[in-house]
């Protein structure tokens, strides 16, 4: 079996460009720090029913409201029965880079909903464009 090689696949993939829920799947998460303050972060990428991509940050300090809210959500929304169980049994979690690890690499394949929401940002040039973001 033969095929062509595309040299702009990466280039051809579909992202979300609207807002919306939607059914999708955790196809990969990198774990890595984000400068300038080298905070421990996740980025997932999410594949859609549609075969659309979209990406999302978790982050390991705590929210703005001092909690993991985004990060409790995803380990809800992507946990097993047995795993919530033993969160819960844990008791308080230490977010650190070998809990992220593990959260993510058990997340990789799971089934979520996600939420995408349209950010609008401003260009070098004063223009302002709008962005999906999970």
């Amino acid at each position: 079996m033969s095929f062509k090689f595309n040299p702009n696949a990466a280039d051809d993939r579909k992202f979300v460009s609207k807002a919306g829920t939607y059914e999708a799947v955790v196809q990969s998460a990198k774990q890595d720090y984000l400068p300038p303050r080298a905070d421990l972060y996740a980025k997932v990428t999410f594949l859609t029913s549609d075969g659309e991509i979209a990406f999302g940050d978790l982050f390991a300090k705590p929210d703005k409201n001092g909690g993991h809210e985004r990060l409790e959500q995803f380990l809800a929304a992507t946990a097993t029965d047995e795993e919530i169980k033993g969160y819960v049994a844990g008791g308080e979690l230490e977010v650190d880079e070998s809990f992220l690890a593990t959260v993510m690499s058990r997340a990789v394949g799971r089934r979520l909903k996600i939420r995408v929401t349209e950010r609008k940002y401003q260009k070098k040039d004063g223009s302002e464009i709008g962005r999906a973001h999970v």
